[in-house]
């Protein structure tokens, strides 16, 4: 069985053009528009592999959710990869802190996208 992305981001490119990418490697995706959203994926979904997520989404961002996913022990050890156009040091400490495990700046870059996947999905 393939391992499966939850794309979490409120642009609806942004997350047909990471599927897309995640679908080309190989990878099964889900979707959802926001944390909120993310977090009942996530509860929805048998197993999920990896996460990639932006951070400036209404209702829920992607830092609250990663707080509410990192404060349940199922998850603790789920990747999370950040996508995002913040560029402050501060901000990315934060998300560090939060256990994001990884960055990805926007626009994504596909052969950026594939050593994220690469890193934390093939063993």
């Amino acid at each position: 069985m393939s391992k499966t992305i939850l794309i979490v981001d409120d642009s609806l490119t942004a997350r047909k053009v990471i599927s897309q990418i995640v679908t080309e490697a190989g990878y099964r995706s889900v979707e959802a528009e926001d944390g909120r959203k993310g977090l009942e994926q996530l509860e929805n979904e048998v197993q999920v592999d990896l996460i990639i997520s932006d951070i400036n989404m209404p209702w829920m961002t992607g830092l609250e959710m990663i707080t509410e996913i990192k404060a349940d022990p199922k998850y603790q050890d789920l990747p999370i990869c950040l996508v995002t156009t913040e560029s402050s040091v501060d901000y990315l400490n934060d998300a560090k802190k939060l256990g994001v495990n990884a960055f990805l700046v926007k626009p994504i870059q596909k052969e950026a996208l594939q050593e994220v996947l690469n890193g934390y999905l093939t063993s």
